[in-house]
Parts: C-alpha cells; structure tokens; sequence
C-alpha cells in the first residue's frame, strides 16, 4: 500500500491510503480471477492493473512498482512450517530427490528462493519451479514436467504435496503423479476432488513415505 501511494504521489497525483488498498485489491482480485482461469500473472501485471486503477499510466511508474510490490515480502516475517527442513533433510538423506512446484502472486520466484534459504529450505530442494518464470499456473501439466524432467523421474514414480485441492491435488493427478494433502496450515474443504492420501504434518509425510 506505501508503495502504491509513493508511486502516486512521484506521479504528481497523491493519494490516501484507502484509494492505495482499494487500487490494490482491485488488482489483486484480478490475478485471482486470471489464475483460476489457468493464466499467470504476478507483481509486474498486478503494479499496472493497480496504476490503471489510479489513472495512471506515465511511463515506467508500473515497471518500478512492480519491483517494489515483488520484494516487499522480502522485508515480512517468513516462517518455514514447523517439521518442514527436517523433512527434506530426511528425505535427501534417503536418496529421494526434491523439487519444488510453486504458484507465484505478488511474490516472484526469484525473491521465493531468497525466503527458502532463508529458511534453511532451498539447498534441500533440487529443483524450484515457480509459475511467474515458466508462464502458467497450476494445474497446467508444464508445471508438474517442468519439475520432473531435470529430475530424470517418471509420474508415476512421483508423489506431490500440496495443500489445494484444484491446483495441486489436479495438477498432480493430471501428469499421472500419486497426489499427496498436507492439511496442518490450510484444511482444503472444496468440492475439488480429494488426493491419493492426506497427511496432517510433514512427521505424518515422513511416516507416509516409510522415512519417519
């Protein structure tokens, strides 16, 4: 929001902070729509939806709002899921390869990585796909093959965890991979299909996948 009203106000045309949010929202609900539609979007477009919003369409205003909007997160407080690095910890230990596939919004992959290793996840994970960098959001099947090639690994020789029933339980199931719920932080009560298995933690993972 602070970055929306100082673009505006570097624009000539200051605003209040109530015109910031609802210019943002506005946007925000636009990627929403967008994604469940299977169309990618991210900080850059949600910056010129915004902008648009305002009325204000001056050059390059939406390109460094965009960089703004994209690191914010960078400067919040991020918290791994409690169990979540020992896990990937167990599972590389074991021999299993690790990848990550990741829908982005305001949040670029770039700036994703530097949140996971600030966490302590990144150097456990293999591969990190983010949708802002291969152009289509979950469940779209590049996603989920975009994580598997470089991992020399088959669908059905795969398991993917994920806490949303129409991207990631869809995705995986699409590409023929066995589709793990994780519902500790977010309990996915849609009328989307159900995965092959449900887990409450990342120890019930671990115990699933006979590592615990």
């Amino acid at each position: 929001m602070e970055a929306v009203a100082d673009t505006a106000r570097q624009a000539g045309q200051p605003i209040g902070s109530e015109a910031a949010q609802a210019a943002l929202d506005a946007a925000w609900r636009r990627h929403v729509e967008l994604w469940q539609q299977g169309v990618a979007s991210g900080a850059q477009e949600i910056a010129g939806w915004t902008l648009a919003g305002l009325g204000l369409t001056a050059p390059g205003l939406a390109e460094g709002l965009g960089r703004r909007l994209g690191d914010a997160s960078l400067g919040s407080e991020v918290r791994a899921l409690d169990g979540a690095r020992e896990a990937l910890a167990r599972l590389a230990e074991a021999g299993i390869r690790r990848a990550l596939v990741c829908d982005t919004g305001f949040t670029p992959g770039h700036a994703i990585r530097q949140l996971l290793d600030g966490q302590g996840l990144l150097e456990h994970l293999e591969v990190c796909i983010f949708s802002d960098e291969v152009g289509v959001p979950k469940p779209h099947p590049s996603m989920f093959r975009a994580a598997l090639e470089p991992l020399d690994t088959q669908p059905e020789q795969a398991a993917h965890v994920g806490d949303l029933r129409r991207t990631d339980v869809a995705g995986a199931r699409g590409v023929g991979m066995h589709s793990i719920r994780i519902r500790w932080h977010h309990d996915d009560q849609s009328e989307h299909a159900e995965a092959d298995t449900v887990i409450d933690s990342h120890a019930h993972l671990l115990e699933v996948l006979g590592f615990a």
